[in-house]
């Protein structure tokens, strides 16, 4: 279905409901992509953080820490499921609302279905056999399996349960990627590739700053709060080598974006969606900044102090720095949804709306 007349500028009657379509779609973009962040993440952080960490810690305290740790995943996991299907049927809605205004049409299923013929429909409707084939793998199982072993004398998970987790939940971080500017960017396979490992290594680190935010603290609330050194210097200590890779990883791929993206270096100050590109890149660095401290003075702290067991100030102290790593990383978040609606200034030769929203291309 080719939907290039959508580019036509908006009339003064419709300036308000452009501005309210676009809004929502930066919010569904939000939410769907850390959704999806969160689903896909936990599969690296559960094997490279949390189940190392809670490998080494022994007892009936941190056995009633580790339940309470895996409860609160299972509760992330399933929000995170509801969300991302939610979002997907309000963002198809919407889209269908477009067309059929369009068309000169009206709102109906024909004109949700309608969507169908497009790039943008194609990988928004996939969206919903991955998130029941997730919903059967891991619902109910993750609070049983996922720290499961760790620490602990149950059967830990086989293979091929995270290999079918991190495969379908990279599945949906590539549906992003294929309804986006990747999908239109030349040359198509580069694109696509980088910037699926882009957003694979962002969920990593977000998904990595939401659970030692919101999750790890399950694990100390039973017992001691002295105690809480135990996991969360060991945790602090491998997050901070997987945040730097993923951080790396991050600072290469979205300076290839902005190559396959942006036309002119004039650009990211002359247009709206490079001056957008400016402000993620100057959020990314404040995020870069207290990672670092984090990463080379704080985790330090934690072991040190873990060791002469005499104080939690560090401890208290990385609360405040996460908690202002979380708000940058949702910022983040919020502007790579921005930044999806928005035009991007290096030309095109597919039609608009093939591979991005047409919203995109009602915009200037």
């Amino acid at each position: 279905m080719d939907i290039s007349h959508f580019a036509q500028a908006p009339s003064d009657a419709s300036v308000f409901e452009d501005t309210f379509r676009f809004a929502a779609y930066t919010i569904a973009r939000l939410l769907g992509f850390s959704a999806h962040a969160i689903l896909f993440g936990l599969v690296p952080l559960l094997l490279l953080v949390i189940r190392p960490t809670f490998s080494a810690l022994r007892g009936p305290e941190w056995d009633r820490g580790r339940e309470r740790v895996a409860a609160r995943l299972e509760g992330f996991v399933q929000a995170a499921l509801v969300a991302a299907a939610l979002i997907t049927a309000l963002t198809v809605t919407l889209q269908g609302a477009l067309i059929a205004e369009a068309t000169g049409g009206t709102f109906s299923l024909d004109s949700v279905l309608d969507t169908l013929e497009t790039t943008f429909g194609q990988w928004h409707f996939l969206r919903f056999p991955l998130l029941g084939a997730l919903a059967v793998l891991i619902v109910g199982k993750v609070r049983r399996s996922a720290l499961a072993g760790a620490g602990n004398e149950n059967r830990s998970p086989r293979w091929w349960w995270w290999t079918a987790w991190g495969g379908i939940a990279l599945c949906l971080l590539l549906s992003n990627t294929m309804s986006g500017h990747a999908a239109v960017a030349s040359p198509a396979p580069v694109a696509i590739l980088n910037d699926l490992v882009h957003l694979a290594s962002g969920a990593v680190w977000f998904t990595g700053i939401v659970v030692l935010a919101l999750v790890l603290p399950e694990a100390w609330r039973v017992g001691a709060s002295g105690r809480r050194l135990e996991v969360l210097a060991p945790a602090v200590a491998r997050f901070g080598t997987v945040a730097a890779v993923a951080i790396a990883i991050l600072a290469a791929t979205g300076t290839l974006n902005s190559f396959l993206h942006i036309g002119h270096l004039a650009d990211m100050v002359t247009t709206g969606y490079g001056r957008t590109l400016s402000l993620k890149i100057l959020l990314f660095l404040a995020v870069l900044a207290l990672g670092a401290a984090n990463h080379f003075v704080l985790r330090a702290r934690l072991s040190k102090e873990l060791a002469e067991g005499d104080s939690l100030a560090s401890a208290r102290q990385f609360r405040k720095t996460i908690a202002a790593e979380l708000m940058l990383g949702l910022a983040l978040m919020g502007i790579t949804g921005l930044l999806v609606g928005l035009a991007r200034t290096r030309e095109i030769s597919s039609a608009p709306g093939d591979g991005e929203t047409a919203i995109v291309t009602r915009r200037p």
